[in-house]
This record gives structure tokens, C-alpha cells and sequence, in this order.
């Protein structure tokens, strides 16, 4: 357990080493600055309470989608950037199993999104508070359910994106497959949402809200733990996948 801990802690500091590391962090500090400067400024009388704002800048159809696309875009280096480097041969000579390495990575990488995260829920509360007040209706326990929902989205398309990184072993065009398979899911689900076996899909069972009081699921038979299962399923595939994968390619 230590040795895996000392390589989780080895892959966040050659993370945080890199060159753009802190530029997802002053992304995410602008974001919610700007929006209060543009509301105070040109949208005069309205006032956004710090709940309201909190879920604003980090709801996956709001805010939550500029994290997404930082979390991608960090993923998609983290095996592929060792092999365009050289550095993988470097790596797996080390005396750990090719296993331990890439749960390393896997582990590295729902830290730097759960840090992120974090980072972005601490300055919205900061700069709402500062440019609105401590008002508005609801409470944090609607901002943590928020934090879910995105969670969850950001979790999935992570993982894919970690899968791509191994199975192609380029930066680019895992980021290239990744952003269009994010432009494409509400199209697929407009397009296909009229087939039974769409329900099974991954795209369709992302967005948990719609199970909240007084939703409506995307089809018929869809349920809190239908989603909840064939999102585990999804997730188990990917990872399995990028285990094997990873563990029989040859990197000489």
C-alpha cells in the first residue's frame, strides 16, 4: 500500500510539474470572476445568491463544462505523454507491476479532478460572496448534489479518456476523439432515443438529475439503479480494458 501511495504521489508531482499544471487553476479562478464582473456590471438589480452562483460555475451544463474539458485535457497526456517522451521504458523498469503503475496514474489523475473541483467550489463561494453577499434561497446540500452530477460526468469521460491515452498513445488525438465524443452525446441521444437498446448506452444514463423529485427518465424502464449499473458497468469495461491493454503492449 505505501509503495502504491509513493507512486500516486510521484504521478500528481510530475503532473503538477508541468508547464500549464497551474493554468487549469487560474482558468478556473477567471471563470467565476468574470461572470460576477459581467453581472454586476451590465446586468444591474440582480443579485445571485452564493448557492445559485456555486452551482452556475460548476454545473455540467453551465460552468462544469470548462472544468470537464481542463479534466480531459490533463488526462489525456498521462500514459500517451510517457510514450511520445520516451519516458515509459524508464517507468516500467521500475520494480512494480505494470498494474500498480497504471492504478497509479488512475488514482494521480481523480485527484487532480477532485482538487480541481474543490478549487472551483472555494472561489466562487470567495468571489460571490465578495461581489453579492451571503444571501440568496437553497442550500449547500443542493450545491453538493451539483458536485454529484458533475462528478459523475467528469469521472466517465475521464476514464474514457484515460483508455484513449492508452489505447493510442497520442496526446492529440486522444484529445481530439475525447472532445468530439462530448460534442456528439446529445446528438446521439436526440437521434437515437427512439431504439429499447439506447437505454443501455453510457449517454443515457449520465445525467442523474433527471431522477430527481419530478423528473422524467430519458426512456421508459430507466431508474436511479438502472443508471447506477450500467454506469458501473461502463466504467468496469474501460478500465479493464485499459489494464490489459496497457499490460501487454510491448513498449520496446
Amino acid at each position: 500500500m505505501y509503495s502504491f501511495l509513493q507512486l500516486t504521489t510521484n504521478e500528481w508531482l510530475k503532473l503538477a510539474k508541468k508547464r500549464g499544471f497551474f493554468i487549469a487553476f487560474l482558468i478556473i479562478l477567471l471563470m467565476p470572476l468574470g461572470i460576477a464582473v459581467v453581472v454586476k456590471s451590465f446586468l444591474e438589480g440582480t443579485e445571485l445568491g452564493y448557492v445559485e452562483f456555486m452551482q452556475s460555475v460548476i454545473d455540467i451544463n453551465g460552468g462544469g463544462t470548462l472544468y470537464l474539458f481542463l479534466c480531459m485535457i490533463y488526462t489525456a497526456s498521462l500514459v500517451s505523454g510517457e510514450h511520445q517522451l520516451g519516458t515509459i521504458k524508464l517507468l516500467l523498469i521500475r520494480p512494480h507491476s505494470r498494474s500498480k503503475i497504471l492504478a497509479s496514474k488512475y488514482a494521480a489523475l481523480l485527484v487532480f479532478n477532485i482538487v480541481l473541483l474543490l478549487f472551483a467550489l472555494i472561489v466562487s463561494f470567495i468571489i460571490c460572496i465578495v461581489f453579492f453577499g451571503m444571501q440568496g434561497e437553497g442550500s449547500m446540500i443542493d450545491v453538493w448534489k451539483t458536485v454529484l452530477y458533475t462528478s459523475v460526468n467528469t469521472v466517465m469521460y475521464t476514464s474514457i479518456v484515460f483508455m484513449l491515452s492508452v489505447l493510442t498513445k497520442s496526446t492529440g488525438a486522444t484529445i481530439g476523439i475525447a472532445l468530439c465524443l462530448v460534442f456528439v452525446s446529445d446528438l446521439a441521444v436526440l437521434l437515437l432515443a427512439k431504439y429499447e437498446f439506447a437505454k443501455y448506452l453510457l449517454f443515457f444514463n449520465l445525467d442523474l438529475r433527471m431522477y430527481e423529485e419530478g423528473g422524467v427518465p430519458l426512456m421508459k424502464g430507466m431508474t436511479l439503479g438502472f443508471s447506477i449499473t450500467v454506469l458501473a458497468a461502463y466504467l468496469i469495461a474501460i478500465l479493464a480494458t485499459s489494464f490489459y491493454v496497457f499490460k501487454k503492449r510491448d513498449v520496446a
